[in-house]
């Protein structure tokens, strides 16, 4: 008797995100952004395979909002570090400032830096707001590794650079509300701190 093996590509791969969509849009487990909302489930369960997650850990770390995927800034810094580059947070509480530096696997010898201070929120519209009333230091970290991973290493980020703070603040103002939601649950799935190290530690 011959035996018929069957291959399984990327059709039945994703008639398989397909119906996993279905089956968890319902799920009271499931962050409101993505409940009754199978395309954006789909969306991001793609992106995080190309991350190397798996499905729910994709749909916790990656969100949509107005029609863009947003990421954590923990999932950046992830993803920069996936990609064989160096990455490292300075966090200074007492002067609330934060420093990212980022060497890239490929140009040892240069240093990509940027810093975020109290200064630097106050500029943006940040200052007031309550987050950063709260834990400035820590915001002002997630900021600065944001952007000196765009900066130094888009390629890394899968096109998912900004966190859904970030895309808050390029919101009008009659948006905001609708996005601060996804950014609460993004604060509260991720670690505050952005590195594997203890805040000031350098590596």
């Amino acid at each position: 008797m011959t035996e018929i093996s069957v291959h399984e590509g990327p059709a039945s791969d994703l008639a398989v995100q397909m119906d996993y969509a279905r089956v968890v849009q319902t799920s009271d487990m499931l962050p409101q952004g993505y409940r009754g909302k199978p395309a954006n489930i789909l969306l991001a369960v793609g992106l995080g395979q190309a991350m190397g997650l798996s499905p729910a850990e994709s749909l916790w770390r990656i969100d949509v909002i107005q029609g863009k995927p947003t990421a954590s800034a923990e999932l950046i810094a992830s993803n920069v570090r996936k990609a064989g580059h160096k990455l490292r947070l300075t966090i200074n509480e007492k002067d609330v400032t934060a420093t990212c530096t980022i060497i890239r696997s490929d140009d040892p010898d240069h240093e990509h830096t940027v810093t975020r201070d109290r200064a630097w929120a106050q500029q943006m519209g940040l200052i007031s707001k309550d987050n950063y009333k709260k834990q400035p230091a820590t915001m002002l970290g997630w900021r600065a590794v944001t952007a000196c991973a765009r900066m130094a290493c888009p390629e890394a980020l899968y096109g998912v650079a900004y966190t859904t703070d970030e895309m808050a603040d390029m919101q009008p103002t009659e948006k905001a509300a609708e996005v601060a939601t996804g950014a609460d649950r993004i604060r509260q799935a991720t670690a505050e701190v952005l590195t594997d190290e203890p805040a000031g530690a350098e590596s």
